[in-house]
């Protein structure tokens, strides 16, 4: 019902990870050692990822069922040319989405970055099987400003008037029947009454600027170059997945989806 894959990027590097060797007694503190992770070079460079990518995409799009959807989670390295095949696989009609997740504020000061805005962001392709894909909107925390704009107060609470531009009768009846209706001189549209406590939350846009990457000192680290939080999983699971799906992640990384 769910696919989300983090492949390697082609970023032409090699990766480790520390690994935790238990002492012989129980004073001895473990014995930290690194080991090799994975390669992301390619005989041929990009040519050679993608001819690793396509097949797989071929499969993985046969395997998700047809309310499924897929998040391909890559950056700038080769992800514009993944695009192009994502769209050849899944078909255009079917793209979805792309989520832009800024993964760190770290701008950096070497001379190597100084001649281009230094990369912060991820990228995120969401295509589906069909039309009747699963999809649940996710709400986030409202900011202070928005919340500002409530400057008024009754009984009920906090509320500001906004314009009623289309609107049912039934519902303008309602409305009006709670109180919640004015009309201003010469107004083209009713002013109705919101109250902020009727205000489900900040509907969350493609935009993913609100959750941090893995910290050094975080309880989920494990010390893996190329660790994603737990916190970007629960959304795409919460939003792409229905209750009791079946979600898959053939590239596993440190097992966060799995966590």
């Amino acid at each position: 019902d769910l696919i989300y894959i983090d492949p390697p990027f082609d970023s032409k590097a090699d990766y480790r990870t520390k690994i935790h060797l238990p002492g012989t007694d129980i004073e001895q503190k473990p014995t930290v050692i690194e080991q090799f992770a994975y390669s992301d070079t390619w005989k041929d460079g990009t040519a050679s990822y993608l001819q690793m990518m396509i097949p797989r995409l071929i499969l993985m799009r046969e395997l998700l069922s047809e309310q499924g959807s897929i998040y391909v989670h890559i950056d700038w390295h080769v992800g514009h040319y993944v695009k192009v095949i994502l769209d050849e696989i899944f078909g255009k009609e079917n793209f979805v989405n792309e989520i832009v997740w800024k993964c760190t504020t770290n701008t950096g000061s070497s001379k190597a970055i100084s001649k281009k805005f230094p990369n912060t962001t991820n990228s995120l392709f969401v295509y589906s099987k069909s039309s009747e894909y699963y999809y649940k909107s996710q709400w986030g925390e409202l900011s202070e400003d928005y919340k500002k704009m409530f400057k008024y107060k009754d009984e009920h609470g906090w509320y500001n008037w906004n314009a009623l531009a289309t609107y049912s009768k039934e519902t303008y009846e309602r409305l009006n029947k709670e109180g919640k209706i004015k009309w201003n001189k010469d107004a083209k549209y009713p002013r109705y009454k919101r109250y902020l406590h009727e205000v489900e939350g900040a509907l969350i846009s493609n935009l993913w600027e609100d959750i941090p990457n893995v910290q050094s000192q975080a309880k989920e680290k494990m010390n893996y170059g190329t660790q994603k939080p737990e916190k970007l999983l629960n959304r795409i699971i919460e939003s792409s997945c229905p209750e009791n799906g079946i979600v898959a992640d053939f590239f596993v990384g440190s097992g966060t989806t799995g966590a």
